[in-house]
């Protein structure tokens, strides 16, 4: 499919809202936003510059919202279609109205080079950049870390500290005791014990 904004390479809309209906009278609408784009941001490492990925990713108004929220903040200048009001019981016709609405707004940012490239839109449509480099550089550190997890629970010492740590404290609390019946008047200055920890 061609890229209708080129000089962008992103082209967004909102062609359709799926209703998902809840328990009871519970529910909420997703906006389907598709997405066509030859950002490299959006690519995994087996596509070429040239080549034009197109998904789609659903939101709901109140993500939206917040995009629109972090976009008008970070970029003051820009005049961005106006956002659809909240309204507390949703038709059919404000929900459709909402998708033209959501529609303008989306056409808008993928015109404009700046709320284009912005993290607030890449992290808003799940970029693939920051993901393909996890899964390449994440693995390994992930499997040690298990690793030194694993380890850690077999390390004799390390294992050791755990039950002390406990005896330490019902010590201190059986003194705690003793002294309590010896000093009843003052328990109530008695908040800290002598590691500094409040008792309740």
């Amino acid at each position: 499919r061609q890229i209708q904004n080129t000089h962008t390479g992103l082209d967004l809309s909102v062609p359709e809202y799926q209703e998902i209906h809840g328990k009871m009278l519970s529910g909420h609408v997703e906006y389907h936003i598709l997405v066509v784009t030859r950002l490299a941001a959006f690519k995994s490492a087996k596509h070429k510059p040239e080549d034009v990925v197109q998904f789609m990713v659903s939101k709901k108004y109140s993500e939206i919202e917040q995009l629109y929220q972090r976009l008008t903040a970070r970029y003051p200048q820009v005049s961005l279609p106006l956002l659809p009001r909240k309204v507390l019981f949703v038709g059919e016709s404000d929900i459709s109205e909402r998708r033209a609405m959501f529609n303008d707004i989306m056409k808008f940012i993928s015109k404009d080079e700046g709320l284009t490239t912005s993290p607030e839109l890449l992290e808003f449509l799940g970029t693939k950049s920051s993901s393909a480099v996890d899964f390449k550089g994440k693995n390994m550190p992930d499997d040690r870390e298990k690793e030194d997890e694993e380890n850690e629970a077999l390390d004799f010492f390390k294992e050791e500290k755990t039950p002390d740590l406990i005896s330490q404290l019902l010590s201190v609390e059986n003194v705690k005791k003793g002294e309590e019946k010896e000093e009843g008047d003052e328990e109530e200055e008695e908040i800290l014990d002598p590691l500094g920890i409040i008792r309740y």
